[in-house]
């Protein structure tokens, strides 16, 4: 076999991975997200436990998330690449920590414009002012 039959199959066996993923490309500027659901793997750089919720899901115009213990959720718009969570809801039980913690700096996180950027090959990342929220894609 030539060198060109496998660069060819090579090729065809990378992009069938690839088909149908609901998430957002592996490379490039990030250009929707609306229907994608995401694993929250750290927050303001502390990774989460595997105990407890920690995720987000971006639907037509609405965020869910949880940091652990509560939920909360809003309205979305992405414009370039900032994201804007507005009306953010939370259900207000008291947590034990880190999810206390870990949800109080998320929530402050997803209350400011954030930049929307990707980190790696899938991991995405939320950051402002207020902190930073690192994603991975949930199948």
């Amino acid at each position: 076999m030539t060198l060109r039959p496998l660069v060819a199959l090579a090729a065809v066996v990378a992009s069938a991975g690839c088909a149908g993923h609901p998430h957002p490309q592996a490379t490039g500027p990030i250009t929707h997200i609306t229907g994608t659901s995401w694993r929250v793997v750290a927050v303001n750089g502390r990774p989460v436990t595997d105990a407890g919720d920690y995720s987000m899901r971006f639907d037509r115009d609405s965020v869910r998330a949880r940091f652990g213990c509560n939920s909360m959720g809003g309205q979305y718009r992405l414009n370039g690449d900032v994201l804007l969570v507005s009306n953010l809801t939370t259900t207000l039980m008291g947590c034990p920590e880190p999810a206390a913690t870990l949800e109080s700096d998320g929530s402050a996180v997803l209350g400011q414009p954030m930049r929307i950027a990707r980190s790696g090959a899938d991991r995405m990342t939320l950051n402002n002012t207020a902190g930073s929220i690192a994603l991975d894609p949930l199948p």
